[in-house]
């Protein structure tokens, strides 16, 4: 006999008849759990950064990212794009402070030249219940730059830019489900953004974005897909100067889908128990 059928000899008004769906959302989790992201954290301070941040270099927690592909593009001087570890309060008289020990993970890209930094999740994708964050840290708005939330099939289901898009300087959402469009224009030195994914389902799931610094703000939205990698930019600025550094640091996985399972079948054990 299946679980299911046990539960079909409850009369209807057990505790078992209302928690059913979470038992079916137990069962789910315990499907997507395979090859699923492992809760972890990398910032820029790991030792695998330092004295450089290189193409393949791989810090953070054991088996959470993959390693870093990192690229230039475009068609001016290959020096004027590249990466860097620094601290984020550069950008800005101070700018914002994003920094682990002092670093983040720095990026410039001006004079038709582009700067990219690629990674995934070791080849697994985000699980239901987990949320991937990060911080951002900016100040000028010329030219772009931003982050892409990415597919299996490399294909954006989000996109955050910061730069012009044709309609003035701004801080634009794109490739979402829902909340495209500006975040809000007002300008600020000290700018720093949280964003934060969570995976709600199998087929999407709900980010946010929380601004601090000199402006202050949160929005959030869905998306459509599962997340697999992601990709940071900093693409034709103007000159050569620090306010058009992008940073960014605290990339961070959590929970593991193990013990997010486990707390919720501990939640119904306790539920039955007090009945």
């Amino acid at each position: 006999m299946c679980a299911a059928d046990r539960f079909r000899t409850q009369p209807k008004n057990s505790l078992f008849m209302n928690v059913k769906p979470l038992l079916a959302l137990a069962a789910l989790a315990t499907t997507a759990a395979h090859g699923v992201v492992l809760n972890g954290i990398d910032q820029a301070n790991d030792a695998a950064y330092n004295p450089n941040w290189t193409n393949g270099s791989d810090g953070g927690t054991a088996g959470t990212f993959g390693a870093w592909l990192l690229t230039t593009t475009g068609s001016g001087n290959p020096n004027d794009a590249g990466r860097f570890i620094g601290s984020s309060t550069t950008v800005g008289a101070p700018g914002a402070d994003i920094n682990s020990s002092g670093e983040s993970f720095g990026m410039f890209g001006h004079s038709n030249r582009a700067s990219e930094a690629y990674r995934d999740f070791n080849g697994n994708t985000l699980g239901v219940g987990q949320t991937f964050s990060f911080d951002m840290a900016v100040n000028f708005r010329n030219g772009q730059k931003g982050v892409d939330i990415r597919n299996s099939s490399d294909v954006r289901i989000f996109n955050f830019n910061v730069g012009n898009l044709g309609s003035g300087d701004d801080y634009t959402v794109q490739f979402a489900t829902t909340g495209n469009g500006s975040i809000g224009n007002a300008y600020s030195a000290n700018t720093a953004f949280n964003l934060s994914f969570t995976q709600t389902s199998l087929t999407g799931g709900t980010w946010t974005i929380v601004r601090s610094g000199g402006q202050t703000g949160t929005d959030t939205g869905t998306y459509t897909g599962v997340i697999e990698n992601f990709k940071f930019y900093n693409d034709n600025t103007s000159g050569g100067v620090a306010e058009n550094n992008l940073f960014f640091n605290n990339l961070t996985v959590v929970p593991e889908p193990g013990a997010a399972l486990l707390g919720s079948l501990g939640m119904l054990v306790l539920l039955r128990r007090r009945k």
